[in-house]
């Protein structure tokens, strides 16, 4: 079964004071394995909050979201990390853990064997093989936020959503980020990144431009 994430007049508000702010407004996306979709838009126009619907870390106030893997099709929030991974942009490392500790939890937590060889290269794409033995809180912002990639990655995730995963590399480092989300689609999973990054957005198969929580330019391909 190939993987999927579909949302349906999604829309999310927030209270700040007294006001109803509207975050997401009648959202509809459709995403299936093997693509990889970027998200793109100016600050506060709803990316971010689209990327936490999908991953089931918020709720929307109406609509639908349902993912479907080889498990069959459920809300995002009843998925494991091997179903649905997420690139956040908190990054959420633990500071006492080594990378390969960090990166290895997925696998810990599940109880079960990360591909080694999948995630060797994950080490050596990402350039941080070199710090497989230091502890998080050592690494620069740069290199914490490949580790949270290589983490993603290292269960081979059905679904991918990365939140500016990019905005702390050069750009060398940006492309090599972007070069394993890239593979992660090619190997047939749901990718969906939201990003500024002008380069990174040529590695996506579509482009969803969002404004004031809708989608207002989609299908925008690239290439």
């Amino acid at each position: 079964m190939t993987s999927s994430v579909r949302m349906v007049a999604g829309f999310r508000t927030y209270r700040r004071g007294d006001e109803a702010v509207t975050a997401l407004q009648a959202v509809d996306i459709d995403v299936v394995g093997g693509e990889f979709i970027a998200l793109t838009g100016p600050s506060g126009s709803g990316k971010s909050t689209l990327l936490l619907v999908l991953a089931g870390w918020e709720i929307l106030d109406h609509g639908l979201v349902e993912v479907s893997t080889s498990a069959g099709t459920r809300a995002p929030a009843d998925l494991q990390w091997s179903e649905l991974a997420v690139v956040p942009q908190a990054l959420g490392l633990i500071d006492d853990l080594t990378v390969a500790e960090n990166v290895h939890l997925p696998a810990r937590l599940a109880r079960r064997a990360a591909n080694q060889a999948y995630g060797a290269e994950s080490f050596e794409s990402l350039d941080i093989e070199k710090l497989r033995h230091a502890r998080a809180n050592e690494l620069s912002l740069g290199e914490q936020q490949r580790v949270a990639v290589a983490r993603a990655l290292v269960l081979q995730p059905a679904v991918l959503l990365a939140d500016e995963p990019s905005t702390h590399q050069d750009a060398d480092h940006g492309r090599t980020v972007f070069e394993a989300l890239r593979r992660a689609a090619d190997n047939g999973a749901v990718v969906v990144v939201a990003s500024h990054d002008p380069d990174g957005l040529r590695f996506a198969d579509r482009v969803l431009t969002m404004a004031d929580g809708r989608l207002v330019e989609a299908d925008r391909r690239t290439g």
